[in-house]
């Protein structure tokens, strides 16, 4: 049945950016040559992620796990430089998805887990700011719920979310139970087992996400071509 109104709160991060490629193999070997270990790159990683991902904290973990300081201004230069426009890490099916949504009269926001400063960088060097109605970012778990939940409040909207987390999905369904859920997969089949050193690093995050068990029923999706884009 035809939509009478809707909004769509899109998950950034995996769902419609490739994170793992853009960050877990480009930036990361880039970095690399300021002198930080694999290792220590990935643990202070791991370390700093659950609170917002900054490069100033991953510098500052780096140092307190390493002894070795960082230059977190050259950093930033080579992010200008060399990963000024992240268009190319986009799925292929988003800007297709966002342009007919928004001319259909969807009204769309991101609604992401990170620290604002980071998300921001990558929503707006991806070029998709321009698109959503409102930008929603949130460093606490279960943020993403009570977001959703006060927007909730204040619409008899139907609202739509789609993210890669089963456990923010569930969050959302426990707090705005009305919420349309789709749990997105961007892993291809044939990397859901990487064969080598390069491969598991492709969708190292994204793979994660696909061994957690959800509590509520959503509805699955490998791209955003089965989501509703007219009212």
């Amino acid at each position: 049945m035809p939509l009478s109104k809707a909004a769509y709160f899109l998950d950034f991060d995996h769902t419609l950016f490739n994170t793992d490629q853009f960050f877990h193999v480009d930036v990361r070997d880039a970095f690399l040559r300021f002198g930080i270990g694999a290792t220590d790159w990935e643990q202070s990683y791991a370390a700093v992620w659950p609170t917002g991902y900054t490069l100033e904290k991953h510098a500052e973990e780096v140092f307190r796990r390493s002894g070795r300081r960082l230059p977190v201004e050259e950093m930033k230069r080579v992010q200008q430089e060399s990963f000024s426009d992240l268009r190319r890490y986009l799925f292929p099916d988003v800007l297709p998805f966002l342009e007919q949504a928004k001319k259909n009269g969807f009204r769309l926001y991101l609604l992401s887990f990170g620290h604002p400063e980071w998300q921001c960088y990558k929503a707006a060097a991806s070029q998709v700011d321009g698109y959503f109605d409102g930008l929603f970012f949130t460093a606490v778990e279960g943020g993403k719920a009570r977001l959703l939940q006060e927007q909730a409040s204040k619409t008899k909207d139907v609202l739509i979310a789609v993210d890669n987390s089963p456990k923010e999905l569930d969050s959302i369904k426990d707090l705005a139970p009305e919420t349309r859920t789709y749990w997105m997969n961007r892993v291809p089949d044939i990397l859901r087992v990487p064969r080598d050193e390069l491969s598991s690093r492709k969708f190292l995050e994204a793979r994660r996400y696909l061994e957690e068990i959800p509590r509520h029923r959503h509805i699955p999706c490998t791209s955003l071509d089965p989501l509703p884009r007219s009212i």
